[in-house]
């Protein structure tokens, strides 16, 4: 039975994740063929040209979807022009596609940048708009309890608890859930800490490839690895 791009992600086979995924854009002509490769070329740290496709996507889909901009943002970031990646992050705001809780995993990319870049001004904004956010029904839905936890509101065991039993939802969750512990261990000066969580964040295997934030702690941790 052929795989599916996808199915070749998740076994790690990105080289041809790649190749199939352009031939299925081959066949139907439709951009949005390119998507999953998007994840393969991040697994093959190959951001230029994960940034490539991400801004095509954008201008293909008008900057519909949020996925897009934060996938362009990440590759910004790990190529080191912190500048575009914010600004990209930024352009989210009028996606008409946004994650479930309406948009957290997005202030969570700005409030990550605003720590790594020391810009209290950004970390502000980040905070009224998560503020903003939990106030909505939709912020029961996960990602929201990253905003809570972001804020103070709730410990690290509380935020764990929120995440969803169900495989694949879990590995995913969980990769998000540490993503934001290694953010608030590195606002309080644990550095240490920053990186063992950035390794619990990448620990679930291909379940929390879906998860974003993957590709910026595995970028992360190519500075010290």
């Amino acid at each position: 039975m052929e795989q599916s791009v996808w199915s070749l992600i998740q076994n790690n086979e990105f080289e041809k994740a790649c190749e199939k995924s352009d031939e299925e854009y081959r066949t139907t002509g439709d951009m949005l063929s390119l998507r999953n490769k998007v994840y393969a070329l991040f697994h093959l740290r190959k951001y230029n040209d994960a940034n490539s496709l991400s801004e095509k996507l954008i201008e293909y889909r008008k900057g519909d979807t949020s996925s897009d901009f934060s996938f362009s943002g990440i590759a910004y970031w790990i190529l080191g022009n912190t500048t575009k990646a914010i600004q990209a992050w930024h352009q989210v705001q009028n996606s008409l596609y946004k994650d479930a809780a309406g948009g957290m995993d997005i202030q969570v990319l700005l409030y990550f940048a605003a720590i790594k870049t020391g810009q209290n001004k950004l970390k502000a904004t980040a905070v009224k708009t998560i503020k903003k956010l939990l106030k909505s029904k939709r912020a029961t839905n996960f990602p929201g309890p990253l905003g809570h936890y972001l804020i103070d509101d709730i410990t690290d065991k509380e935020l764990l608890s929120y995440v969803f039993p169900v495989p694949i939802l879990r590995e995913r969750q969980l990769c998000q859930a540490h993503f934001v512990i290694a953010i608030k261990k590195l606002e309080s000066g644990d550095i240490d800490g920053y990186y063992r969580s950035l390794r619990n964040c990448i620990s679930y295997g291909p379940a929390s490839y879906l998860s974003q934030v993957y590709y910026l702690a595995q970028g992360e941790l190519e500075v010290v690895e």
